[in-house]
């Protein structure tokens, strides 16, 4: 394979957030070129298609898969689908870009990934917010000691989400609730930034009586050397996006720390109750990450989300589903 010609992609599904924001990051990238689409509606494939200019549509994800220009495949599909597909695509000897969370367990993710080395293919999961400059910028700062020693994350991701009867996100066989949509972000940077993973997980939800997803929930997390992470997310809030890391000598602080999206960022290091502001010009974390995997694909580079980090985000995942979905759990009484 010519190492610099373009990766041709497909996409599975006609997702929200392929509209929004990887059919835009893709457009720009410099190493790819989106080439296919499918959806189990070949109107609404072909709709796409002629709207984004792409030269192939299918009205079935197998048609796609069978397709051998197609090199890399996006899998935005609702969550209980990201295993099944994305083992059919690595069946087909494609390279795989997969929403977060990769899966449902830690056993799926082992399978997953086995798949891909069986067939030599690449696996990524969709962290975008990895791959933002601002967020690589303050893991620097942090481990170049500005802050002393990090003993305290705190991180929170909330957003109101509409009573949509045809959303996912208020199915648990779907795969929904706000752990598996915007509570594994939090977990995830807490485990990057501390680089390690949590020796125990305590965890409180507040369930939806009426569908049994977790609406709200609050964990702490206790690293080696009594570190702690306070985490917290939410469908039922107002918008909060943030990243606080804590150490002997200060903090740094993120706001839109996991939805960046096209807006202006800063970093704020607080020292000795004296405040600096690092800022950023606006950046396409979707397209960073689009890229990165090109990169990888052609051999250029290693993903920068492997195997391990997804396993163990997905093993913490696991832990605080046991937990919140516990039918008893201990309570003070007077």
């Amino acid at each position: 394979m010519d190492s610099k010609k373009k990766v041709k992609w497909g996409i599975l599904g006609c997702a929200a957030i392929a509209e929004k924001a990887f059919i835009p990051a893709i457009k720009k990238a410099r190493n790819t070129e989106l080439v296919a689409i499918a959806s189990r509606d070949i109107n609404k494939a072909r709709a796409w298609a002629d709207i984004y200019g792409l030269k192939k549509a299918f009205g079935s994800y197998e048609e796609l898969l069978k397709d051998p220009e197609v090199e890399a495949v996006y899998n935005p599909l609702p969550n209980h689908l990201h295993h099944p597909w994305t083992i059919k695509a690595l069946k087909a000897r494609k390279h795989v870009l997969c929403e977060k969370p990769l899966a449902l367990t830690s056993a799926q993710v082992k399978e997953m990934f086995s798949e891909a080395e069986k067939n030599g293919c690449l696996l990524m999961e969709g962290f975008m917010y990895r791959f933002h400059p601002r967020l690589l910028r303050a893991k620097e700062l942090m481990d170049s000691g500005l802050i002393g020693e990090p003993r305290l994350i705190r991180a929170s991701f909330n957003f109101f989400l509409d009573r949509q009867p045809d959303n996912y996100r208020w199915y648990p066989q779907y795969g929904g609730g706000a752990l598996y949509d915007v509570g594994c972000y939090t977990i995830n940077a807490a485990r990057l930034f501390f680089g390690a993973e949590p020796d125990e997980v305590l965890a409180k939800a507040h369930m939806d009586e009426k569908t049994g997803i977790d609406l709200t929930t609050s964990m702490l997390c206790t690293f080696p050397d009594s570190r702690q992470a306070l985490l917290s997310y939410s469908f039922e809030l107002e918008f909060e996006s943030s990243l606080e890391i804590c150490g002997s000598n200060g903090r740094i602080i993120l706001d839109r720390a996991f939805s960046a999206k096209h807006f202006e960022t800063e970093i704020q290091v607080i020292r000795r109750n004296k405040t600096e502001t690092i800022k950023f010009p606006p950046a396409d974390q979707f397209q960073l990450m689009i890229e990165h995997f090109g990169e990888a694909i052609r051999g250029r580079a290693e993903p920068l989300l492997n195997f391990q980090d997804a396993y163990d985000n997905a093993l913490v995942i696991e832990e605080v589903l046991n937990q919140i979905s516990a039918k008893e759990s201990p309570t003070l009484r007077k």
